[in-house]
């Protein structure tokens, strides 16, 4: 049989615009996945050609969805349910005499040949169809059609569920529609097909006769991210009966419309809204937020810091592919777990059991008692879930938090003498003991800072025996920069503020017209200003600290990203270098340029930062590196034949390994490089015997750290600035997680070391004339390895390597403050009074003879009493050594470690910044 193609007319498509009945809410998104290929012009030349249309069999077309923008009827009162007041009464001899036509047309359609036996079916055919129009009640005259739209879901499967055609008989036209939902509910799940079905009844309930379904217009509109998917467009009837699935990435309550328009132009549309539940997928991933549970907290949470006894809210939540919250299947099923020992943490459920609510959310509170990291992550709690799962689970998870007393902060207070009050206000009885020599620390402190506010005032430094100022870093008062977290710290409130006063309107980095040494300027410069500002919380330390880092990055244009030596300030420019580049120099300054970008939000710093670092990190040598790599202008870093060195041109860099690991605990890279470094740290021991000796009298081995030539030879040298080492250790020891110290016998290797090395340095002070170190020393080969003689790196510098005019044999003293640093970490990791008695003894031998009348000086020669005095006072002097021994005498409270770290040049950064 030929099939009836039909177009709506434009005629139709006008009435439906401009009914007064309207409904002006559409889903347009839904709309364009619907009918991709509709265009108005299509529809304007269908009914300019005809309103119907004849073809055979073989060319059938179907034209289904192809809707103009129309305005329909809203759905009356009764919800769910829509009258279609249907097609006009028609005059029954007019339809008699239409199909009558028509058959005539479908035998014109193809003319059999003679013999051909489909001839007498295709009349048969044709004599059915006729008789379906006079079986009365098929066809009614002169009254509307009911017509509705009943929803319904079904359970059974779609093949058995849907009517199937009549056997006998002749279906009707299409009087009614179901609306199937092929589920047991209106409810589907994010991200998977939710099958619906339309079916077309005549009014005996049976199948429509599908010819008269092909000729409606169907349309379905669906409200919020909703869409049909692809594989059913464009839509069709199959046997009076249309299919749809319904896609939806966000669990919500989708409202779907049906719109079925009939072909008559003067009949109004029939609508049918029903709603889809999307409820989530399954449980894909985990979600948590971090709050205070009283929002009203005076001491509200920083960047990665919580404050002690403060209920902190961990809500876990559970999300699937897309985001939407997935409640479990049942409670219990996953544990909230944390790093915290015993009696540092309280958890509320004390099991951590996540109990999730209906919107896939659970709830557990924790609060500090001590200060320090914490971490929590989800575990699950099955205990046959596999290893595997559980580290994915643990990584996916894994937070880290800092707990902090917001009042050992200095922020907190509102200036270093207050700042100073609450410190000694927790003084244990032992500190008591010492504050009188931390008094004295301050005096001495006081001293140097009254020679050079008198002599050198806005100077780089003071030489103190000729009184006056000398520039040696471009003129920006860099004793001042590195002067003021000591000032804070002291509790030295007038000093504090003119500093401030200085850098707020005397600093001048246009003055600086010279070039300087990005490395110095970084520590000193850069980590003085950021320190202070971690110290006081003053807004304008911040502004210039960026002002000099935006100076400082011309230095790091270069092909290898290793930045040149030197920079001029003033022009923003930079002289290139054919030499090597110095390690330390090309490692420390990533902590600075890091901080600054957690606090100003400017990525250009610690990105500058973290290439230079892996441009180092390229050479492919793991642990101990030379101290020397290949000059910035090589785009292809290497390592150069050079010695194997803890000390000068090496020191600081191993020291920023573990101190980015504390500014930023989840990249665990810098972690596992300090622990390959501390793994193959160059040491000479003693022999075993002696170490036996040692161990049965009760003393402590005395460990040296000397250097590895390229060759492999060794050179029996110490320096001093590898007595930082020690203290670097003992910060590892009270860092670095259990798991990984019992790793390699760690925990007591580093301690034999950190507590060896430290012995030795305080014998590289005791053992001269002065009880002033030398610059360096040489070691015995023999054991057990005692020093011999001194000798010397020159000018002050962290990283040079000229020799000095006091002569080759390193007599010379700069008051460098490495040993008194590792005191005061040994300090801290065991509460052993023998450090500070032992930073007592160098304290002492500074006052007794490198003290002058305005201030402090190198010493040319440390065995020689009286003492040859050197005109210069390095910047470190205030910075670093007269801080380390003024915290060394203090109570634990003038520096928290909790919260702080000190860079290269014992200034205060913040942990956790990252």
């Amino acid at each position: 049989m030929c099939f009836i193609q039909t177009v709506v007319s434009q005629q139709g498509i006008q009435r439906l615009n401009s009914s007064p009945q309207h409904q002006t809410k559409t889903f347009g998104t839904a709309r364009s996945r619907l009918y991709p290929h509709a265009r108005e012009g299509d529809i304007a030349h269908h009914h300019s050609l005809l309103t119907k249309a004849v073809s055979c069999p073989l060319h059938v077309q179907r034209t289904m969805g192809h809707f103009a923008h129309a305005s329909f009827q809203q759905p009356p009162a009764r919800p769910g349910l829509a009258h279609w007041r249907g097609p006009k009464a028609q005059d029954p001899a007019a339809a008699w005499n239409e199909h009558v036509e028509l058959a005539d047309e479908v035998r014109k359609c193809r003319r059999p040949e003679k013999g051909d036996p489909t001839f007498g079916l295709l009349v048969l055919a044709v004599l059915a169809a006729i008789l379906c129009f006079l079986i009365p009640g098929e066809r009614l005259e002169g009254q509307e059609l009911p017509q509705r739209i009943t929803s319904e879901a079904i359970k059974s499967d779609l093949q058995t569920a849907l009517p199937v055609p009549a056997l006998r008989g002749c279906c009707g036209e299409p009087m009614e529609f179901r609306w199937l939902f092929l589920g047991s509910s209106e409810k589907a799940v994010a991200g998977q097909p939710f099958r619906t079905v339309l079916v077309a009844r005549d009014s005996k309930g049976r199948q429509a006769r599908p010819a008269a379904c092909d000729a409606l217009r169907v349309g379905v509109d669906l409200s919020g991210k909703a869409h049909l998917s692809g594989a059913f467009l464009p839509l069709s009837w199959r046997l009076g009966q249309l299919e749809f699935h319904i896609e939806n990435e966000l669990a919500e309550v989708v409202e779907a419309e049906v719109r079925i328009e009939s072909p008559d132009p003067e009949a109004d549309v029939l609508l049918h809204t029903s709603q889809i539940h999307f409820t989530s997928g399954p449980l894909h991933s985990f979600a948590i937020r971090l709050e205070l549970a009283d929002q009203s907290a005076t001491s509200p949470a920083t960047r990665g810091s919580w404050p002690l006894r403060q209920e902190v809210c961990v809500t876990v939540m559970t999300k699937d592919q897309f985001g939407n919250p997935t409640p479990l299947n049942s409670s219990g099923g996953f544990i909230l777990r944390t790093s915290a020992q015993r009696n540092t943490l309280e958890m509320r459920p004390t099991s951590g059991i996540l109990d999730m609510s209906s919107t896939g959310e659970a709830q557990v509170f924790l609060t500090a008692l001590r200060p320090g990291p914490v971490e929590i992550w989800v575990e699950a709690a099955e205990a046959r879930s596999s290893s595997q799962s559980q580290n994915q689970l643990r990584n996916s998870t894994l937070r880290s938090l800092s707990f902090t007393d917001p009042e050992s902060l200095g922020e907190a207070h509102g200036s270093p003498s207050s700042f100073l009050a609450a410190v000694r206000s927790k003084a244990t009885t032992q500190d008591i003991q010492w504050q009188g020599k931390a008094d004295e620390v301050r005096d001495a402190f006081l001293h140097a800072w009254r020679g050079y506010e008198r002599h050198a005032w806005g100077s780089d430094e003071l030489q103190p025996i000729s009184r006056v100022g000398r520039n040696s870093f471009g003129g920006l008062g860099l004793t001042i920069l590195d002067s003021l977290s000591t000032l804070w710290l002291m509790g030295l409130d007038r000093e504090f503020e003119k500093g401030v006063k200085f850098v707020k309107d005397d600093l001048d980095f246009d003055n600086a017209d010279s070039d300087v040494s990005v490395f110095e300027l970084t520590i000193r410069g850069l980590g003085g200003l950021l320190g202070a500002h971690t110290l006081s919380n003053k807004k304008i330390l911040l502004e210039r600290a960026q002002e000099l880092g935006n100076r400082l990055l011309p230095a790091f244009q270069t092909p290898s990203r290793i930045p040149w030596p030197t920079v001029n300030l003033a022009r923003g420019t930079s002289k290139k270098s054919t030499q090597p580049v110095i390690l330390s120099e090309a490692g420390s300054l990533q902590v600075e340029f890091r901080s600054l970008t957690a606090r100003t939000g400017d990525t250009r710093f610690q990105k500058a930062a973290d290439k230079a670092f892996q441009a180092v990190q390229s050479v492919g040598i793991r642990g101990i590196l030379p101290v020397f790599l290949s000059p910035p202008g090589m785009r292809k870093v290497q390592a150069v034949a050079s010695k194997f060195a803890f000390g000068a041109l090496a020191d600081s860099y191993y020291e920023y390994l573990l101190k980015q690991w504390l500014q930023q605990p989840s990249d665990k890279n810098f972690k596992e490089l300090f622990l390959e470094v501390m793994d193959s740290l160059p040491t000479i021991r003693p022999s075993p015997s002696s170490v036996k000796d040692a161990e049965q009298r009760g003393t402590v081995v005395h460990y040296k750290l000397i250097e590895v030539l390229s060759d492999g030879s060794v050179d029996w040298k110490m320096d001093h600035l590898s007595c930082f080492t020690p203290g670097l250790i003992a910060l590892g020891l009270m860092e670095v997680p259990q798991h990984d110290l019992v790793k390699k016998d760690r925990n007591a290797t580093w301690w034999r070391l950190a507590e060896g090395i430290t012995a030795s340095c305080f014998e590289l002070w005791a053992s001269t004339s002065t009880g002033l170190a030398p610059e360096f020393s040489k070691v015995s080969s023999k054991a057990p390895h005692k020093f011999v003689e001194a000798g010397a790196f020159a000018d002050g510098s962290h990283c040079s390597f000229q020799i000095s005019q006091a002569g080759s044999d390193g007599r010379h003293s700069f008051l460098r403050p490495e040993t008194a640093e590792s005191l005061f970490y040994l300090y801290r990791l065991t509460g052993d009074e023998k450090y500070r008695h032992w930073g007592s003894k160098l304290f002492q031998a500074i006052l007794d003879h490198a003290k002058v009348p305005h201030g402090f000086s190198s010493v040319r020669d440390v065995k020689a009493i009286p003492t040859s005095k050197m005109d210069e006072m390095q910047t470190f002097v205030m910075a670093e050594t007269f801080k380390y021994l003024f915290l060394l005498f203090s109570p634990a409270a003038a520096f928290d470690m909790n919260h702080f770290f000190l860079n290269t040049e014992g200034h205060p950064l913040k942990r956790h910044e990252l």
